[in-house]
């Protein structure tokens, strides 16, 4: 009975693993875990779905109203698949329950120094099978719902302005206009606190890494069509969905 706990969690990591992988209903999460357990439960479950490597570290639940809902005081990280990342102007195909969010990518060295920064999307699925499981320990648990991020041009560092902001378009209506300080305050101050909190809970760096910041603004559902992000003198990214 000693390694029932390591054999159960072994089973939750390939069926949460499974399940992201075909978008399907989440595993029934009967154990609570400490935010420790859970992120130690994501690099397990990343390096199923996603092994060899990954594409990155994400922040979620930055903004403060999300964060009182889950009962925490700071954001959470997760990994970026190594296989999610696209380039501006691709083409999806629709499935439901998709979100895309505006926010900021950024490249960093292998001591946490900022040398770029690009307009980004993150397209976010979670789908768990209960209400009782959202909590922010199952959350991490299963990657914080990463799935897919479309990244544009990347420009230097020196590029990043306090007054940046980020105008989402759906067929050409407006369906989100955010400030980049929205998200754990703007690029300048949220790189920093993602490469400490990263390095607390265990993740793996090597050489180069890509950062996103977090979402600017709304959450808009990933619905059939086009979608532009116009990031002013930073850029912008497109994303179609049919």
């Amino acid at each position: 009975m000693a390694n029932e706990p390591t054999i159960l969690r072994s089973e939750l990591v390939r069926h949460l693993a499974k399940s992201i992988s075909e978008h399907a209903p989440l595993p029934e999460i009967e154990e609570s875990f400490t935010l420790a357990d859970a992120y130690e439960l994501q690099h397990q479950v990343t390096a199923v779905r996603s092994p060899g490597k990954t594409g990155g570290i994400k922040a979620g639940v930055t903004a403060k109203p999300i964060q009182e809902f889950f009962g925490i005081d700071h954001a959470l990280l997760g990994s970026l698949y190594h296989d999610g990342r696209l380039n501006s102007g691709c083409e999806l195909a629709h499935l439901e329950g998709r979100n895309i969010e505006c926010e900021i990518a950024v490249l960093v060295d292998e001591k946490g120094t900022p040398t770029a920064l690009a307009p980004a999307l993150e397209i976010v699925y979670v789908n768990f099978s209960r209400p009782s499981d959202m909590t922010a320990p199952n959350l991490v648990a299963c990657n914080l719902g990463a799935d897919l991020f479309v990244v544009g041009d990347f420009r230097p560092w020196t590029s990043v302005r306090e007054d940046m902001t980020a105008t989402l378009s759906h067929n050409g209506e407006t369906v989100n206009r955010a400030d980049m300080t929205d998200a754990l305050g703007g690029p300048k101050e949220a790189v920093p606190w993602i490469w400490a909190e990263a390095q607390k809970r265990g993740f793996q760096f090597s050489g180069e890494t890509l950062l996103l910041t977090g979402s600017c603004g709304q959450v808009v559902p990933a619905g059939r069509g086009d979608y532009v992000a116009d990031y002013g003198e930073l850029g912008a990214v497109e994303l179609s969905i049919s």
